[in-house]
């Protein structure tokens, strides 16, 4: 039985790579078969498709690899590497750039490779650990505190700083917006909506031309029209109907349908989940490793299935695939074909002559067969080769033409294994004018898409066997001041377009010749450190609201009891409870209180008639059991004392769950915790 999968295996690689690429003979090239005719001084011709996978940009695993499909990287940047003070400038955002766009010892450019990148805080909510320091708060502002309106300042002033430099660099496609929570994921602590709100603002005055990419289906970020990481892609237990509905596949299939018509969705395939969660289906699912889901079929077909569904661009992790067994990288050929935009040319036309210095107008009629649109605005240009060399006389970029319109289809059947809504077919008509000097002659009309930002250079290539090593795809012949005696491409050998080495993007020297700035003088501030006979608290720690759904907020207000210091900080909860919502404070998974007695006070108000309760926690597991709290219109001092008999397995909670399914609001301030005398 082995070895019959092997032999099946062997033919699906052999179909996959090689018949696709139509019977590509041993010199690299590949028969030709085109269809032309002429009608009215027009040539039309319908060009076969490439059958099998391109390795194109802007889409597909996100990992450059040299002998398999991956041209995209996502990296993760710390908060402190691109700015140290607020008095950083834009250029050590820029020189920390050019510092991680390489790999495998070549530069992304000469790759084709693009950037995502993602700036964060917080790595895991520790402070230290055996691998070094978890924090990467820039020194002149306190650890954790993503409250305070000096945070909000910043951290307007460096999306801002974030758009100078990377919305017009070539080498970056989108950006993840990051910053937020463990990981940059927008969690241990979500955004508040008066921080999404700031978030939204910022980004999209910074970001005109790349795409901005966030974790949760916020309904600031959908108004907003940015687009999805989603850090657990195709797990079951997610998937609807049973997943949770706050999660991406839910929200995607029943609130934001078309979320991925305005940018990109991707991710990673969470494969620790898949070993280690008893909720996990990995043999009916996807598998336990990335070689797993590209060689069972069924394992396959279940991935395929969710980058159709929700029209995944790109995803990480699964990435980790090894492109050196042959098995493997035909089922990620698979794969690779699904992912993001695949332009398949139904027919192309153009006149069969033109004069110097008139215009040239190319009809196209395309169909996008992939998952997702083309999200950038990349042309598409025409050109005149030389019939001898093959090479470009003079080329131009199609007026009227917009490759971001061409949508896939929509509204995909599992069973059926087919979109509802078939792709369109895309008439689109391009126009540009030739140089008044010329020379007449006879050409060879070809096409690319251009890299826009990155020189104008040919980088994503059509489905169809008309290509040319260098990105040009010919369709035929062409007279200038004189028709052609025959228009049809005959005896010329085609190459592959699935993977060509010769496609690179420029990045302009100004951006290269950034230098890394010397270290600012900084005011750093101190930072806190625990007594457990004075204060246990951070003060600039967050709180966090867990709630299912926005119908229930967090906001930071100062306008704490008269008595108080002024612009004392209230935590403001307001809106529908539900059924279970809960305002938290951890200490961090490397804090955990010793065995001791403790004091806990705080003031509240809220809601008259409404109380909540108070427990503390091993991080989900209550621990202590108090009285009710009774909520009033003024503010009320409480004090708990609770013993901590035996060591913390988790994180450390304070924890105030909130009336049950009630409207109201809760106020909470002048908190602090120490050990009993």
């Amino acid at each position: 039985m082995k070895n019959l999968k092997r032999v099946l295996s062997c033919i699906s690689f052999v179909w996959a790579i090689t018949h696709a690429a139509h019977a590509q003979p041993k010199d690299g090239s590949v028969a030709t078969s085109n269809v032309t005719s002429v009608e009215n001084g027009w040539v039309t011709l319908v060009p076969p498709e490439f059958l099998g996978a391109i390795n194109n940009p802007l889409k597909g695993f996100r990992e450059y690899k040299k002998d398999g499909y991956g041209l995209v990287e996502r990296q993760y940047i710390k908060w402190s590497d691109i700015e140290i003070s607020a008095d950083d400038g834009v250029e050590r955002i820029i020189a920390h750039t050019s510092k991680i766009t390489s790999t495998k010892g070549k530069r992304f450019e000469e790759l084709n490779v693009k950037l995502v990148p993602r700036v964060y805080l917080d790595w895991n909510g520790e402070t230290e650990s055996k691998k070094g320091p978890q924090q990467h708060w820039p020194a002149d502002l306190h650890t954790f505190d993503y409250d305070s309106t000096a945070f909000q300042a910043r951290l307007k002033a460096l999306v801002a700083k974030l758009g100078k430099a990377w919305d017009n660099d070539p080498r970056i496609f989108a950006v993840q917006m990051g910053l937020i929570g463990h990981f940059g994921e927008h969690h241990n602590p979500a955004p508040t909506a008066d921080q999404r709100r700031l978030l939204v603002e910022a980004f999209q005055k910074a970001f005109k031309n790349k795409p901005v990419l966030v974790r949760h289906t916020d309904p600031e970020f959908m108004a907003a029209g940015f687009g999805i990481y989603y850090d657990t892609f195709a797990y079951s237990d997610r998937e609807p109907p049973e997943g949770s509905e706050d999660q991406f596949p839910w929200q995607a299939t029943h609130v934001y349908p078309n979320v991925w018509k305005r940018a990109p969705i991707e991710g990673e395939v969470e494969y620790n989940w898949q070993m280690q969660r008893d909720t996990a289906k990995p043999k009916e699912t996807f598998g336990r490793t990335p070689n797993e889901t590209m060689e069972e079929p069924a394992y396959r077909r279940y991935m395929i299935d969710k980058i159709r569904r929700y029209h995944a661009s790109y995803l990480g992790w699964i990435d980790n695939y090894d492109e050196s067994d042959r098995d493997v990288l035909a089922g990620a050929a698979e794969l690779q074909k699904a992912f993001g935009y695949r332009f398949v040319l139904d027919s192309v036309s153009y006149p069969h002559m033109a004069e110097p210095a008139g215009k040239l107008m190319v009809k196209l009629a395309v169909r996008n067969t992939g998952s997702a649109p083309f999200y950038l605005d990349w042309p598409v240009a025409v050109g005149l080769l030389d019939p001898e060399t093959k090479k470009p006389v003079w080329s131009a970029p199609l007026s009227g033409v917009d490759i971001r319109k061409w949508l896939p289809g929509e509204d995909w059947d599992s069973a059926a294994f087919a979109y509802r809504r078939a792709a369109k077919q895309n008439l689109s008509t391009g126009s540009a004018t030739l140089p008044s000097g010329m020379k007449a002659g006879r050409y060879i009309l070809a096409l690319a898409i251009l890299d826009r930002q990155g020189g104008m250079v040919p980088s994503a290539r059509f489905a169809t066997t008309n290509y040319l090593r260098g990105g040009w795809h010919p369709f035929g012949f062409i007279g200038i001041g004189k028709a052609p005696e025959d228009v049809a491409l005959t005896n010329i050998p085609f190459d592959s377009p699935a993977f060509d080495d010769s496609l690179s993007y420029k990045v302009p020297e100004k951006l290269l010749a950034v230098k890394m700035p010397p270290v600012p003088e900084v005011k750093a501030v101190q930072p806190w450190t625990p007594d457990p006979k004075q204060e246990l608290i951070n003060p600039w720690r967050y709180w966090k609201l867990q709630a299912d759904g926005h119908a229930v907020e967090m906001k930071m207000r100062t306008d704490g009891p008269a008595e108080g210091p002024a612009g004392r900080r209230v935590i403001r909860v307001t809106g529908d409870f539900g059924k279970d919502s809960r305002l938290e404070h951890s200490f961090g998974r490397d804090c955990k209180l010793d065995r001791s007695r403790y004091r806990f006070a705080f003031r509240v108000r809220g809601t008259p008639g409404q109380s909540v309760e108070f427990e503390l926690a091993d991080g989900w597991h209550g621990m202590t059991k108090e009285p009710p709290i009774p909520l009033t219109a003024e503010w009320r001092e409480h004090v708990i004392e609770f013993e901590v008999k035996s060591s913390f397995k988790d994180e450390t909670t304070l924890r105030f769950k909130l009336p049950e399914n009630a409207k109201g609001h809760f106020d909470l301030t002048d908190t602090h915790l120490r050990e009993s005398d």
